[in-house]
């Protein structure tokens, strides 16, 4: 009887409605969110204009009666182009009492460089292919504000107008083609001489080359330094 007595206070328990006293709502969950957003963007030095939207409304959380607190984990990087999962545990009396996961959106803007037009790989470009527009950025690429860095170079890939300049679509032009007479400089513990001869390669200023030195025919390497003048280092 006491068995069958203890059994039925235990199913009328199990019957009887759970009491939540606080509810944690999916709108206070973004908002939480949002405030560790800023933080781990403020702390990698982001002043830009930049927007956190969220791909879904978490859902509202009932809790019961106790000392609530909620606690965000991010990535170690935030993505400007793609989806940044957010995880929020609530805590219940100091212990983990539901984890709940989705996603923000976080577009961080910039007025940098855009290309007005197409832009064809190795055709020097000029200021007027730029113009100034606030754009949001991927966060990877360095892109370019001072159209001086710039102008005279050729792109190295081609590139769609309206689309953001980064410096690294840039290289410099050949200044050297194969065949091409050239001044060879000699510098040798302080003497400096030249000679004329003939690039066997092309370059760009800067990059290294194979020249041939016209009266002794022998073959050296050589750094372009600009479109009639390779030196020559021993």
């Amino acid at each position: 009887m006491k068995k069958f007595f203890l059994l039925v206070t235990l199913i009328l328990f199990c019957l009887t409605p759970r009491v939540f006293a606080y509810t944690v709502t999916g709108a206070e969950l973004q908002t939480i969110a949002i405030d560790a957003l800023e933080k781990a963007l403020a702390e990698r030095g982001e002043t830009r204009r930049h927007e956190i939207l969220f791909m879904q409304s978490p859902p509202d959380l009932k809790l019961p009666e106790g000392e609530v607190e909620v606690r965000t984990n991010l990535p170690a990087q935030i993505s400007y182009i793609s989806l940044t999962p957010v995880r929020a545990t609530v805590y219940l009396n100091g212990r983990a009492w539901r984890t709940v996961s989705f996603t923000a959106s976080v577009k961080v803007y910039d007025t940098v460089l855009v290309a007005n037009h197409d832009l064809r790989i190795e055709v020097p470009v000029a200021a007027e292919d730029f113009h100034e527009a606030e754009v949001a950025i991927d966060g990877r690429n360095e892109f370019v504000k001072d159209v001086n860095e710039i102008v005279g170079l050729v792109p190295h890939r081609f590139i769609r107008g309206g689309s953001p300049i980064s410096k690294g679509y840039f290289q410099q032009p050949v200044a050297v083609n194969s065949g091409q007479r050239v001044t060879i400089v000699l510098n040798w513990r302080g003497i400096r001489a030249s000679a004329r001869g003939i690039a066997l390669t092309r370059g760009r200023i800067g990059s290294l080359i194979k020249v041939k030195n016209e009266i002794s025919e022998k073959v050296l390497t050589a750094k372009v330094i600009d479109s009639q003048t390779v030196e020559v280092s021993m």
